[in-house]
């Protein structure tokens, strides 16, 4: 599966905004975007999508900023992706229905719902937190001894 660039800069982004969670609760699209080299336009454009999904709120103001609407660990992937990208949730159509309707039902049970379930599953156990977790680990803490 291949995500879209706007869904991946939304997951690099609120990862960003979880790895400084609690010095910094709210963040602006400014400080995201050089951080991550990534266009300011094109990222406000993902937080007004991300903010109409909920995952996000936003503080205006001169010590204003996007926020996280939920701690870390409680965001999950799927309510991210759920924002930006709806059509990877979407039911199916039926395609061919009427002239195979035997086919498209055998295509609904064993493809498209077991498809669909495990996605929304997997993508519902993991969160913010995780994978800032696993940043943190790999961006090296390391200690150096001369």
């Amino acid at each position: 599966m291949k995500l879209s660039a706007k869904s991946r800069y939304a997951l690099a982004s609120l990862v960003k905004m979880a790895l400084v969670h609690q010095a910094q609760p709210t963040v602006t699209v400014l400080e995201i975007a050089e951080t991550l080299e990534i266009s300011k336009i094109y990222l406000e454009r993902i937080f007004s999508e991300l903010r109409r999904g909920e995952v996000v709120g936003s503080i205006k103001g001169s010590q204003g900023g996007y926020y996280l609407t939920k701690a870390p660990n409680e965001t999950t992937l799927y309510e991210i992706l759920a924002s930006v990208e709806p059509a990877l949730f979407a039911t199916n159509d039926a395609t061919v229905e009427t002239t195979a309707p035997k086919i498209e039902r055998a295509l609904t049970a064993v493809v498209y719902e077991p498809m669909h379930n495990t996605l929304e599953t997997l993508l519902k156990g993991i969160t913010l937190s995780d994978i800032a977790l696993q940043a943190q680990g790999e961006e090296g803490n390391y200690m150096y001894y001369l």
